[in-house]
């Protein structure tokens, strides 16, 4: 048998668990209260935000209050499917019965929709400018979505308005059974008329007294035979070889060939000797001039040479201003 002491420590245990439980509970209850708050006064400014407020809520507090804010938002947003599943969610998920103002709502609205699924599905194509919305028969449905829009019979209203106010509206007439449609609601584009402007500007450049093409033409053309030079001194020296090679062959056969062969390699020797010291001279000379040319034409003023024939002119466009010039023969 337990002791009182026992006994006394198992009601304050108790005691203590149902307090903690119950502030548990309370707390929770106001979290559920406040959020499902600003997603109602959501619904006022833009369905779409308010609906992922409140799918966002579920996911912590299931309940038949928040599948019929959730059905109700999705019968706002014109999606047919969606709403019947949130509305029978309602009606069989929560044991609730006729008299309970929860589940007569669900029943009534879920009337109003039993035969979404033969509505005209419309797709809507909009352009939302920032910091505007997007309205379909004076429901804020905030933004545009992929999915269509399941529409009764008649005439309905698609209202694009920008953060400034100005509206641009699109009527529709929708009819159960009807192909699938899209409605296009966009602000038309706005035209900027533009006007070419054309002014005579100054047009000048300052030249060099020597174009740069001609000095650095003879400069790079004089490290070309210079670096030619070092080619016909290696085919001399190759030469040079074969005649060294040849006489000492003649010398022990006594082959006239071979003495005829050390001749052609001295002429070839002589050739490429020849060669490299015109390369020498001819690359030396193009390179000393370009390179006098250069230091006289940085050093020496420049010309200013008018340009007589340009025409520039300046023209505002859509995306700002247009630069150009024309050339007149």
């Amino acid at each position: 048998m337990l002791s009182k002491k026992s006994v006394a420590a198992f009601l304050l245990g108790s005691a203590l668990a149902c307090g903690f439980s119950t502030g548990a509970m309370a707390q929770a209850d106001n979290d559920v209260f406040a959020r499902t708050s600003a997603a109602a006064e959501m619904t006022k400014k833009d369905l779409a935000e308010a609906l992922r407020q409140y799918l966002e809520i579920r996911i912590e507090y299931a309940g038949a209050e928040i599948d019929y804010s959730i059905g109700r938002t999705y019968e706002r947003l014109f999606q047919c499917s969606s709403t019947q599943k949130y509305y029978t969610a309602v009606m069989v998920n929560y044991n609730l019965t006729t008299g309970n103002p929860i589940f007569d709502r669900a029943v009534k609205n879920y009337d109003n929709v039993a035969m979404c699924d033969t509505w005209q599905k419309v797709y809507l194509d909009c352009s939302i400018p920032e910091g505007g919305t997007v309205m379909i028969d004076n429901e804020r449905i905030g933004q545009c979505w992929d999915r269509p829009y399941s529409l009764p019979d008649g005439e309905h209203v698609f209202k694009l308005i920008k953060k400034s106010g100005e509206e641009h509206v699109v009527k529709f007439t929708a009819k159960s059974g009807a192909p699938d449609a899209h409605v296009n609601v966009a602000f038309p584009a706005e035209r900027v008329e533009v006007e070419k402007i054309v002014e005579r500007v100054e047009n000048y450049e300052y030249r060099e007294r020597f174009h740069p093409a001609l000095y650095w033409g003879l400069i790079s053309g004089g490290v070309l035979f210079l670096g030619g030079s070092g080619w016909f001194s290696a085919m001399a020296n190759n030469a040079l070889v074969d005649v060294q090679k040849y006489e000492d062959r003649y010398a022990v056969l006594k082959d006239e060939s071979w003495k005829k062969k050390a001749n052609d390699a001295r002429d070839k020797v002589d050739l490429g000797n020849a060669l490299m010291y015109t390369s020498l001279g001819v690359g030396g000379a193009l390179a000393v001039t370009g390179v006098a040319l250069a230091i006289v034409s940085h050093m020496s003023p420049k010309e200013k040479v008018d340009l007589d024939n340009v025409n520039a002119y300046v023209a505002p466009n859509d995306g700002g201003m247009m630069a150009g010039v024309g050339l007149t023969f």
